[in-house]
């Protein structure tokens, strides 16, 4: 596809969908927003600052109402979207959010009517690459619809569903194609399942093998005094999952709602459970700020590779770009490796 017609393809998705993209805002900071303008698009390695979990798994979800003893289920009210620029790193975010969400009926809502169009641009510098290249034979275990690759003055076009062969198709018989009868000039790639035959990248196993039973390592309670709390870096991060419920009933009246919304697991109440113990009014998990860091480390690290055989951590950055206590994840793991040695 050649720029010329990657820009009428652009221009096509806008018209005809809401198109969420990165673009730069007033501030010259590469956000997630809606695209209206193709010339807004920004299509490069710099990763913008959100995710774009916050499209898939909203912040904060309503599941169901109730009025006496009767349910109603609230399914998500979008639109169809589509995600337009995403890199290859997010690509492998969203495949993992997609196996953690198999079963839950509204997250898959959501993906049913959600459009991926990766990329692969990739930042170059500044990040731990779990990814090194793309390379073509990798995307068989990403989910996608549209796939560019990037070259020279044109992309090479990859499709890996069904949806995304018919976009083209529809976009081609609008206009997109001069030839007629579709855009066919596409590789398709057949979706083999999230698990790479050669398994995890060699250096999460090994971080993965130094975390283990290592929780009262210097590391993390050196990292404990300079970690605030403020949970910022579960926010950023484009594969925490966690969340809470909570019921919202309406006093006057029999009825009410549920809700889900994010969590972190460093913040108090996420470890907190019924009953009291002697010292306190509440008994928790965890209470010092050295045991949440590991938790949180060893989840990303341990635990997610664990259950689903896919990295826990896609090298993104977000974590450090908005820590505000400086805490750089690649120094982390620089320092966890060390160990190990």
């Amino acid at each position: 596809m050649t720029k010329a017609q990657f820009k009428k393809f652009t221009d096509y998705l806008i018209k005809n969908n809401q198109v969420i993209a990165p673009q730069y805002d007033v501030e010259e900071i590469l956000h997630l927003n809606e695209l209206n303008n193709s010339a807004d698009l920004y299509l490069g390695t710099e990763l913008p600052l959100d995710s774009w979990k916050f499209y898939m798994l909203p912040h904060d979800q309503k599941m169901f109402e109730y009025q006496g003893d009767k349910l109603k289920e609230t399914l998500p009210k979008i639109d169809k979207q589509v995600f337009l620029g995403v890199s290859i790193l997010d690509m492998q975010a969203l495949t993992l959010l997609n196996q953690v969400y198999e079963k839950d009926a509204y997250y898959q809502d959501i993906k049913k009517k959600t459009i991926v169009i990766g990329t692969s641009l990739v930042p170059k510098d500044g990040f731990n690459k779990f990814f090194e290249v793309f390379e073509e034979n990798k995307l068989e275990h990403l989910q996608f619809d549209i796939f560019l690759a990037v070259q020279k003055d044109n992309y090479k076009i990859f499709t890996g569903s069904n949806d995304g062969q018919r976009l083209l198709d529809k976009f081609s018989a609008k206009g997109g194609s001069t030839s007629g009868g579709g855009y066919k000039k596409y590789q398709h790639i057949e979706y083999a399942g999230p698990i790479r035959e050669e398994g995890l990248d060699q250096r999460m196993v090994d971080i993965k093998d130094a975390m283990q039973n290592n929780h009262k390592d210097k590391i993390w309670q050196d990292l404990g005094k300079r970690c605030i709390e403020c949970g910022k870096c579960t926010i950023a991060c484009p594969v925490c999952f966690c969340f809470r419920m909570y019921d919202q009933a309406d006093l006057d009246q029999d009825k009410g709602r549920r809700s889900r919304c994010w969590d972190s697991c460093f913040y108090n109440e996420f470890t907190q459970v019924a009953g009291v113990t002697p010292k306190s009014p509440k008994h928790r998990f965890m209470t010092k700020t050295a045991e949440k860091i590991y938790f949180w480390y060893e989840h990303h690290f341990v635990r997610t590779p664990e259950s689903f055989s896919m990295p826990g951590c896609v090298g993104c950055g977000r974590c450090t770009r908005t820590c505000p206590a400086d805490i750089d994840i690649t120094q982390t793991i620089q320092d966890i490796l060390k160990k190990k040695e």
